[in-house]
């Protein structure tokens, strides 16, 4: 009876975690150098992807919903359910100069709902997986200055604001399939939607009345789908012991994703302000296909080695709200995962899994002609609670971007919290409560 309610509650918390995360605007990061393209790609994976470098491919186990790799769906106990539900806060340094070229700091704080997520088998071979996290993130606020020498004698010092808030989520749909042994196939069908939302304003001095102030407001509501395709093959070594190799990658098709522009302007004025709206304007965005291997060795089920390589061209496509390139994306991760014994009945912390690994992004941007990169080192651990849900832990530091050339150099640290509810028998019913 207790264990009916308890299901009961997660799915009805979950439906109401769906509907917040989907209107939440994605106010969970702070970075200048979302004003470019789409934002700031999020990390992949959830947080025990995270806490290993962000290392996906490879990954697979019953208690993990990977839906980097949708192949990792065929592994799944059999009348089991899976249910993850993640939160991240995140704070920010910034290190720069302003457009006086004088030395500047500032740091700030965002967080929220980071990802929710469920998976369970449709038969002994095939398994199923949905749920929502996000796809890219904008949040930045900047100050501007007129520095014309004319326009500061005869109007004086104007105002420039600009700041940009959203971000785009995906929806994932995905089954896996396991045909022979030690083969998994699966794919994800991708809901991209959300709005990219940028204000651009110019106040003018409190003196000077012949000009109004102005504020512009566009916003970039992206919907569209898209499918991603993966692979996982495992190499078995020492069956008794679970020693194995396994090898995994995906493949996401390119596509040109539906946009629409809303745009409008607000003149200020002292008696009345006066608002100019723009007709809708439909608009294309050219998401690049990508590549995504890596491999894995296990030793006797205790200690696991990952690595990968993801790429994505971004060179072919133009930005929308800003003019500068895009660049070829390329990472690096590495990952590791040590149980000392999962079984074990007298010591808790043989029970916990402990991970930790790093990342080295190329990313796609580029900014006053350098390509901005980031690197990151990750660890956390899997807090068993009761039989196989876990609590599960990552922390990121890290940092983004270069102080050269006059450009923004971040430092940045990320806490990763998921709660993975495990059950099992899900789909059987019991005569006694």
């Amino acid at each position: 009876m207790y264990r009916i309610a308890f299901q009961r509650f997660l799915i009805l918390a979950g439906l109401l975690s769906l509907s917040e995360f989907a209107g939440a605007q994605n106010l969970n990061t702070y970075s200048p150098y979302s004003r470019y393209g789409i934002g700031v790609l999020s990390q992949p994976g959830f947080t025990q992807n995270r806490s290993m470098g962000g290392v996906s491919q490879p990954y697979r186990s019953e208690t993990v919903i990977n839906f980097n790799n949708p192949a990792s769906y065929a592994q799944r106990d059999s009348m089991s359910f899976l249910f993850d539900f993640g939160l991240e806060t995140n704070t920010s340094g910034f290190t720069g100069y302003d457009q006086y070229l004088n030395p500047q700091t500032s740091r700030n704080s965002a967080g929220g709902i980071h990802h929710i997520a469920i998976s369970f088998p449709i038969t002994k071979r095939i398994g199923f997986a949905a749920g929502l996290t996000p796809y890219s993130f904008v949040g930045y606020r900047l100050l501007r200055f007129e520095t014309d020498p004319y326009i500061l004698s005869t109007i004086g010092r104007i105002k420039y604001y600009h700041t940009g808030r959203g971000g785009i989520n995906q929806a994932f749909v995905g089954m896996g399939v396991s045909p022979v042994k030690n083969l998994a196939v699966g794919f994800n069908m991708l809901y991209y939607f959300g709005s990219l939302d940028y204000n651009n304003d110019i106040e003018f001095p409190l003196s000077y009345n012949p000009y109004t102030n102005g504020y512009i407001r566009s916003s970039f509501q992206v919907s569209d789908i898209n499918f991603n395709f993966g692979v996982q093959y495992s190499l078995v070594l020492d069956k008794e012991n679970n020693t194995n190799i396994t090898l995994g990658g995906t493949y996401q098709l390119g596509k040109n994703i539906n946009m629409t522009q809303k745009w409008f302007a607000t003149l200020e004025s002292n008696l009345l302000d006066t608002l100019y709206p723009h007709p809708d304007r439909q608009s294309k965005l050219e998401l690049p296909w990508s590549v995504n291997a890596g491999l894995a060795f296990t030793y006797k089920d205790k200690l696991t080695i990952m690595g990968e390589y993801f790429t994505q061209d971004w060179s072919k496509t133009t930005p929308f709200n800003v003019n500068t390139p895009m660049a070829k994306m390329e990472s690096v991760r590495f990952g590791v995962e040590f149980t000392p014994n999962r079984m074990d009945l007298k010591s808790y912390a043989k029970k916990v899994s402990y991970r930790a690994g790093f990342f080295s992004n190329k990313s796609n941007l580029i900014v006053g002609g350098k390509q901005i990169n980031d690197f990151g080192i990750t660890f956390g651990a899997g807090l068993p609670l009761k039989g196989k849900t876990k609590v599960n832990v990552s922390f990121e530091v890290g940092k983004r971007g270069t102080d050269e050339n006059y450009l923004i150099k971040e430092t940045f640290g990320a806490l990763n919290v998921s709660l993975t509810f495990y059950d099992y028998p899900w789909f059987f019913k019991r005569k006694y409560n």
